[in-house]
């Protein structure tokens, strides 16, 4: 898991992930061949080296190359990079914070698909302090960031679930998200599916267990 930037999870707190490999994940190649190849005009390259100069990776940390490289590969439609963006203009790094700046990245990174950014937004619209307060639209996001395996998402979408926030209580498909959420935190899943289990017949139970075992399947057949 990449360091930079990442924060803690919490259903009111914006915990921001920047993890994610992908098959434009150079992360492994030199630094010299990242700069040449970011020279050229590679996106992927670009928004690699902006993450690189962001972390202090082989160089010197500086916000300011960091955000100028991340700009070009966001500008290219790079959802990673769109993301980071987000992150830069959120925290204020090498540039004065501008939070709507932040969500407007978030969003174009998000409906491009890039499942962190589909959480960083929920947690936004959850969290209401720079969008307003929308249940509607963050459990939207978590939906769409949980069904590409967000552990995070899947997480705080059971908890929406579990609760009846912005929607109506459905724990058989709360405890399905705990249970796919537990591969990245065992025991957060485990507290949170005892806690609702009481109030769940056996057979709710097993439905949820099928249902998460099919979302594993249907994962798993995804080239």
């Amino acid at each position: 898991m990449r360091p930079w930037l990442f924060g803690a999870l919490a259903l009111g707190a914006l915990g921001l992930h920047i993890a994610g490999a992908s098959a434009e994940d150079l992360r492994d190649q030199p630094l010299a061949q990242i700069q040449q190849l970011a020279d050229a005009g590679r996106a992927d390259a670009q928004r690699e080296l902006g993450i690189r100069y962001g972390q202090g990776t082989g160089l010197a940390q500086n916000y300011s190359s960091a955000r100028s490289w991340s700009s070009k590969a966001a500008s290219q439609g790079d959802p990673w990079a769109m993301r980071i963006m987000g992150l830069i203009y959120l925290n204020g790094l090498g540039v004065e914070a501008d939070r709507w700046r932040a969500v407007d990245y978030f969003k174009r990174s998000a409906e491009a698909g890039d499942l962190n950014a589909q959480y960083n937004l929920a947690v936004i619209y959850y969290q209401g302090e720079i969008t307003g307060q929308s249940y509607d639209k963050a459990l939207t996001w978590y939906k769409r960031s949980a069904d590409q395996g967000n552990t995070m998402a899947q997480h705080n979408l059971g908890l929406m679930l579990a609760n009846g926030v912005g929607t109506s209580t459905d724990r058989v498909e709360a405890y399905k998200w705990f249970m796919l959420s537990g591969s990245d935190d065992a025991i957060a899943a485990t507290t949170e599916m005892q806690a609702i289990a009481p109030r769940m017949s056996k057979t709710e139970i097993a439905q949820a267990q099928e249902r998460a075992e099919l979302w594993r399947a249907n994962m798993e057949s995804v080239p």
